[in-house]
């Protein structure tokens, strides 16, 4: 956590040391159960197109480190605080980053998952849009979502959390350019979260991608990472955990299904990365991509939870409830060990 903090003080002095015109503006975004290994520039098979060329025009962090969960994730993230040092889902200990910056004359917003007391306007956030729970249908929502502070109705048809958090980014985007204000734009995506309910075209991208199993794709995400330098050369890949099956000991039904599973989880990152991209284009067309410094970080390791219900239906259908389990959390957080909750490597990376 002492990285998140010296982030932010080095944000907060430097919006200080400039003439208006000239401060940049911060894009910040948070994934949410997304592995290490999880993105193209760190070794995975998804495509992240827009992802990898931010990471290429800057830097990729090996050693940055959250606290193996979602909200104390986020409160250390918006405090530069350990949780009970910022008083927990309150915050009445600490000043968000929102608060901080706002002093300086940014204008700030927020969309996403909240997952805290209170609500963002009541932080610093000029605006906000999303929901205030820590998980959500992807498809019907729930009943936390807000616009500013006033309950949202969710679409009956055509929505999709993702998209949609982006759809208000770029409202949001619009409305700060009037103001002529260096801005905040904080974006807690709620993917690749739990249920795994990902868009139909996105999921038969990955359709079969994944037949080969959770050993060899580990094994290709670390010749990638060490091609890539993420890790060292002379690394070693842990061991698969004892209670994860070598994937050939798997029965036919046992492999479409943990094939599938793992497709629908790869659409919701892809997406995730087009809607980076949509948002990196709008600023392009506002002529202020240039001045805008991206962070980009995930709350906590992938997520080993087995939690599945309504597994007959399809993933795009909003009845169902697909989640994995850690035989693919052991994929997301190559090399290391265990993942989300935990506190190792895998856990917190």
């Amino acid at each position: 956590m002492r990285l998140f903090l010296s982030v932010f003080v080095l944000l907060v002095c430097h919006s200080c040391a400039f003439a208006a015109d000239k401060r940049p503006n911060v894009v910040l975004i948070m994934a949410d159960d997304l592995g290490f290994s999880d993105l193209g520039c760190y070794g995975s098979e998804i495509e992240t197109p827009n992802l990898d060329q931010l990471a290429g025009r800057g830097l990729r962090f090996n050693q940055f480190y959250n606290t193996a969960k979602c909200h104390s994730s986020r409160i250390c993230l918006l405090t530069g605080l350990y949780m009970y040092q910022a008083g927990n889902k309150e915050m009445a200990k600490g000043v968000t980053l929102a608060e901080a910056v706002k002093t300086a004359g940014y204008h700030t917003m927020m969309v996403g998952k909240w997952h805290l007391d209170s609500h963002p306007v009541e932080r610093g956030f000029d605006r906000y849009f999303g929901h205030l729970s820590g998980a959500t249908n992807f498809f019907t929502g729930d009943n936390t979502f807000r616009l500013d502070e006033k309950p949202f109705v969710v679409p009956s048809t055509g929505f999709y959390t993702t998209d949609a958090k982006t759809d208000y980014a770029l409202e949001f985007l619009d409305e700060a350019k009037a103001t002529q204000k260096p801005f905040l734009l904080y974006m807690a995506y709620n993917a690749p979260h739990y249920p795994l309910h990902v868009k139909e075209k996105d999921f038969r991208k990955y359709e079969g991608r994944y037949d080969i199993g959770w050993d060899k794709i580990r094994e290709q995400r670390f010749l990638r990472q060490k091609q890539l330098g993420i890790v060292p050369a002379e690394t070693e890949l842990s061991p698969r955990p004892d209670e994860v099956a070598a994937w050939d000991s798997l029965t036919p039904q046992e492999r479409e299904w943990e094939s599938e599973r793992m497709a629908a989880y790869a659409g919701m990152v892809d997406c995730l990365d087009q809607n980076i991209g949509r948002l990196m284009k709008r600023l392009e067309e506002m002529d202020v991509l240039e001045n805008t410094l991206f962070m980009f970080c995930s709350d906590n390791g992938a997520c080993p939870f087995e939690r599945t219900r309504g597994k007959e239906y399809r993933p795009w259908n909003p009845k169902s409830y697909w989640t994995y389990d850690v035989g693919w959390a052991h994929v997301g957080t190559t090399p290391f060990r265990w993942s989300k909750q935990n506190q190792h490597e895998g856990g917190f990376a």
